[in-house]
């Protein structure tokens, strides 16, 4: 494997990398070096998901050990939902996110993992040691930022985020991937998982995806999102009602769905109404210019979201 290849390709999407140095010798150094990224199965995957994982699926093209992480003790200590219900859901979530990799040339190439597959007692002494190391304020902040609030909550609140770090030294997760939601997760992970003797990893973060309103991030509390298991009718009816005002960039969704999603995982040029696109620079100018019209761009959004998911 070459660092000198896959980063340029990790780069399609706006992504950070904590750090590029150590990235690159991982890749130089170890013979098949790991990533994952963690969901809590507590509903259906959406494209938001699909694209936070980009790094992974692209790591996995390149030779790394790929893991996504359905974390059903995490879902249970969130209050997601009872064990079975939720294990139930890890299953679904596991067979749609399959039927896309496929579609990506990295079918049978990534690993499903449960929680409870290994955070068992011997994982809960280790969460108990990586508790005795990280400030509580610490761990309580980096909840907020997965959360985004700042009200009090349960305890498990706390445990939560020590858990997403001890998955990734438990798992020996070389490159650990997520939203930059999860960079305060991580951060914690690079900066105590070696006082435990686990190694120090490495953090890819990506962008969210703007919900389907234009107005909040997608998210499944805010009925805003495109499913990873829609159906083309499904998809051509909540597209066609996305919002979508000519010219305006800021709280576009099609415009951040193409940036953060469609257009990392494109090759070659995307028609719009006529017009032929290569890069996201070409497309935010022709639709601030209003060349491209909102009839057309959710047309293609439909197409092209379509060879992704259906």
């Amino acid at each position: 494997m070459d660092p000198d290849k896959i980063i340029p390709d990790l780069k399609r999407q706006e992504i950070e990398i904590l750090t590029e140095e150590r990235f690159s010798k991982i890749v130089r150094e170890i013979k098949l070096p790991t990533t994952y990224i963690g969901f809590e199965p507590s509903n259906v995957l959406h494209i938001g998901n699909l694209s936070s994982s980009i790094p992974v699926i692209k790591l996995a093209r390149h030779g790394f050990r790929s893991i996504i992480l359905l974390a059903d003790l995490h879902a249970l200590a969130n209050d997601k939902g009872e064990i079975e219900e939720i294990r139930s859901v890890a299953k679904y979530d596991r067979d749609v996110f399959e039927r896309v990799a496929k579609k990506m040339g990295v079918g049978g190439k990534i690993e499903y993992k449960l929680g409870t597959e290994f955070e068992d007692q011997s994982y809960f002494i280790q969460l108990l040691r990586l508790a005795k190391v990280v400030n509580f304020t610490e761990a309580e902040k980096s909840m907020d930022e997965i959360s985004k609030a700042t009200m009090s909550r349960m305890t498990a609140s706390v445990i939560y985020p020590l858990m997403q770090a001890l998955d990734i030294g438990v798992m020996g997760v070389n490159v650990a991937v997520g939203g930059f939601a999860q960079r305060k997760v991580h951060v914690l992970a690079i900066e105590n998982l070696k006082k435990l003797g686990y190694q120090t990893p490495v953090a890819v973060h990506s962008g969210a995806i703007i919900g389907t309103d234009g107005k909040k991030l997608m998210s499944k509390s805010f009925g805003n999102t495109i499913n990873m298991d829609e159906t083309h009718e499904s998809l051509e009816a909540k597209i066609r009602k996305t919002f979508c005002s000519p010219g305006e960039i800021e709280t576009n969704p099609i415009l951040s769905w193409y940036k953060t999603l469609i257009l990392p995982l494109t090759d070659g040029n995307l028609e719009f109404g006529g017009l032929s696109i290569s890069n996201y620079k070409q497309l935010e100018t022709a639709w601030a210019k209003q060349e491209i019209s909102p009839q057309e761009f959710k047309k293609a959004a439909v197409r092209d979201l379509g060879m992704l998911l259906l």
